[in-house]
């Protein structure tokens, strides 16, 4: 059986099959159910599917009263057949008790169903169509190219007579694939759009959530019910209960998936009893409406199924009551894992909340929208409180986020503006933007006299992190402090665990070591009590920094321990200080590739910490050592070359887990890459080559091997970079290999 979404390619892979597979049988049948349905009954469903099945395989019935399934049968118990019922949805309990007495009497049948929903088969094997592959959000036309998805657009719109060319707008053109989830259905009708003289863009802008796609009135060769996306959802629409149509539209509030627990909470009430809802989305399963709960417990929906509840949740006139039980659930979700983060589940937390980003972001757009800044500014604080963000490295995209709340909130000062403000200032500052910190900071400062909040905690902890992490003073400590004895006293544990935090760091880079080992062993002290993972690694981290008495403690531990856990942000901290380290160490060069390295994490995480007065004076010294033993431009040549590495690769080296040679490209690969810079598609290459466009995709995959590089895309900005250093004529080196 083939089961997968509307669309996805069921009709068509089982007719590639019957083609290729008929002339091995002594007779084949194609039958389509999708316009059978309105019949009598069960009983009279099944004799109309013998009839066109007896026509199929052109026997004749010349005995008058015998049933037509006696002489189908008749027929399979003598021959072996291939059969093919496309679109069983329509009919699933006619369907599933023909199939089972057929293949009962007739064991040299084999029998292809296509169906959205599952057939309850003994003994079937089902296949589960998934969509094609479709390509990352940014990617360039080269790299997209490279996709499926692209693939099959590029093919249809060229048979429509608008082939996609290098001059058209791949944002948009990878936007639409990215939209369509991959379903050669939805791919084919904007191939059809881009036929009508649209260009990418305008369809994109265009696309009403699905509604638009369709093909032109009149179009041959098409089934009824793919004439138009709508259509094609339409037949699923029609095939749910009420309930089942409720659920399906309710579900549409979830941007991003969920759970079945957050699916219970959102859309049960007086409509939807909740005991309905497991069943509901079973349902919903075995008739691929919905992606089935993955390994994290997750149900996931297209975006053009998602689009087409949308709409329908309007008509059944509560949208508002579920929209705003959604935005109740993610702020009790985010509130918990901001109080209870500072544990033994931590990292249970981190995932959890990470997980409902999208859905995070729903809520406080929705609160944006019907201007209740408040509770979308209180969701923010306590998204920032999980520390999530910084985990994930989404922290400034989170930042931006609260700015445009605070920049639309028109009301009286209020406590939760005054811990917006202190958050995000915060987490500029330490981010090393410290203009802009410093203006949240003084904003914070302002709003917090103004209602007798000066010294609130939230206050303290932004007012210390300026003096101590910008400005570099020691005045920031008992700001710290205060903010830390303040979070302890009102039972927000996790935050005072980020004061002293803090407060550690800052002592470790500017001293005195008194103060640098007391901090961190209170902060290694307090994580480990929790069992805190995460807080473990950070507090670890703070033991080796050069102010305090262990200068030579390993960051390597703490580092290992984040990339093992998944931490995204903490690695660029633990890279700048291995590179000290490597340095102290006398590895001169090492720590020229690792400064480089961490340059280069921080671009491209948008973070400029390295500035700092702290970071700045320890890295100036570290530098000026190196220059001092190998030359200002073997320390550039080896910074330019650490940069150029991958994160995987900048962190694998500063664990000491990378084999310092550098192999090189040969002389084919070296032209196979150029010829990539080039924009020079594989059968251009193959011909230059005199080769198959084949042979070079697996050289390409060997190229790609060999320099850690993801695609089309990083090789050529690879090859760049490196032929400006050289005059071309050789392969230059590839980053080092993991050992």
């Amino acid at each position: 059986m083939l089961t997968g979404s509307g669309g996805v390619g069921k009709t068509r892979l089982a007719g590639e099959v019957f083609r290729r597979r008929r002339d091995a049988y002594d007779a084949g049948a194609f039958v389509r159910l999708a316009e059978m349905r309105g019949e009598a009954g069960e009983e009279a469903a099944v004799e109309r599917i013998c009839n066109l099945l007896l026509a199929d395989l052109r026997v004749a019935n010349h005995q008058p009263d015998a049933r037509p399934l006696d002489v189908l049968l008749g027929f399979l118990r003598d021959h072996r057949v291939l059969v093919v019922l496309d679109n069983c949805e329509q009919l699933l309990e006619p369907i599933q008790g023909l199939v089972d007495l057929l293949i009962s009497q007739a064991p040299r049948l084999q029998i292809i169903a296509t169906s959205r929903a599952w057939l309850q088969i003994h003994g079937g094997r089902t296949v589960h169509l998934s969509p094609l592959q479709i390509p990352e959000e940014n990617a360039g036309r080269i790299e997209a190219e490279e996709c499926d998805a692209v693939k099959l657009l590029a093919d249809r719109a060229a048979l429509v007579g608008r082939p996609l060319t290098p001059e058209d707008d791949w944002s948009a053109i990878v936007g639409l694939v990215r939209w369509s989830d991959g379903i050669p259905l939805i791919l084919e009708l904007v191939a059809a759009q881009l036929s009508t003289g649209r260009s990418p863009a305008v369809v994109f802008k265009r696309l009403e959530g699905g509604s638009s796609l369709r093909y032109a009135p009149g179009t041959r060769g098409v089934q009824v019910h793919h004439l138009a996306l709508d259509v094609a959802i339409g037949e699923s629409w029609s095939l749910c209960s009420e309930v089942q149509q409720r659920v399906w539209a309710r579900l549409t509030v979830f941007a991003d998936g969920f759970t079945l627990e957050a699916a219970e909470q959102v859309c049960a009430d007086a409509a939807v009893d909740r005991g309905e809802i497991l069943p509901t989305l079973d349902y919903l399963v075995q008739h691929s409406i919905i992606e089935g709960a993955s390994a994290d417990g997750r149900y996931r929906q297209h975006n053009y199924l998602r689009e087409y509840g949308r709409r329908r949740l309007r008509h059944f006139g509560d949208q508002e009551a579920i929209e705003e039980r959604h935005c109740a659930w993610v702020a009790q979700l985010v509130r918990d894992a901001a109080e209870r983060w500072f544990g033994p589940d931590e990292m249970c937390w981190l995932n959890g909340v990470n997980a409902e980003s999208g859905n995070i972001t729903a809520a406080v757009t929705w609160c944006a929208e019907r201007r209740q800044v408040q509770r979308g500014l209180t969701i923010m604080v306590d998204l920032l409180r999980t520390r999530a963000p910084y985990f994930f490295a989404t922290e400034i995209p989170v930042c931006r986020q609260v700015e445009k709340l605070l920049q639309a909130d028109a009301a009286e000062p209020s406590p939760v503006r005054v811990s917006a403000l202190a958050m995000v200032g915060w987490i500029w500052i330490a981010l090393g933007t410290r203009d802009r910190g410093k203006a949240h900071r003084d904003e914070c400062l302002n709003l917090a006299r103004k209602i007798g909040m000066e010294n609130a905690p939230a206050v303290q902890f932004i007012d210390g992190t300026y003096d101590a992490v910008a400005l570099g003073q020691r005045s920031g400590y008992a700001k710290l402090e205060a903010a830390r004895e303040g979070f302890r006293a009102a039972g927000a544990d996790g935050s005072a665990y980020m004061a002293g935090l803090f407060h550690a760091f800052t002592a470790g880079l500017h001293g005195p070591v008194e103060e640098a080992d007391r901090m961190s062993q209170w902060c290694l002290e307090q994580a480990h009590a929790r069992g805190a993972e995460w807080a473990i690694t950070w507090a670890e981290w703070t033991r080796g920094l050069p102010e305090g008495s262990q200068p030579h403690a390993s960051a390597r531990n703490a580092l290992r321990a984040q990339v093992k856990l998944g931490d995204l942000w903490g690695p660029a901290w633990g890279v700048e200080e291995e590179a000290r380290k490597r340095v102290l160490a006398g590895d001169l060069v090492g720590g020229a590739h690792l400064y480089g390295g961490s340059d280069s994490l921080q671009a491209r995480h948008g973070v400029r910490f390295n500035g700092l007065p702290g970071w700045r004076h320890h890295r100036d010294i570290a530098i000026d050592t190196i220059i001092a033993g190998i030359g200002e431009e073997a320390f550039e040549k080896a910074r330019l070359t650490g940069g150029r590495w991958r994160d995987d690769r900048i962190v694998a080296f500063a664990l000491g887990d990378t084999d310092p040679t550098t192999p090189s490209l040969s002389e084919r690969q070296w032209q196979i890459t150029r010829m990539v810079s080039e924009g020079k598609s594989n059968p251009d290459i193959g011909a230059a080559l005199h080769n198959s466009a084949r042979t070079i995709e697996g050289e390409l995959t060997k190229i790609y091997r060999l320099l850690n590089l993801r695609g089309r895309t990083e090789l050529a900005d690879w090859y760049r970079t490196h032929v400006a250093a050289s005059d071309g004529s050789t392969a230059p080196a590839a980053p080092p290999h993991r050992a």
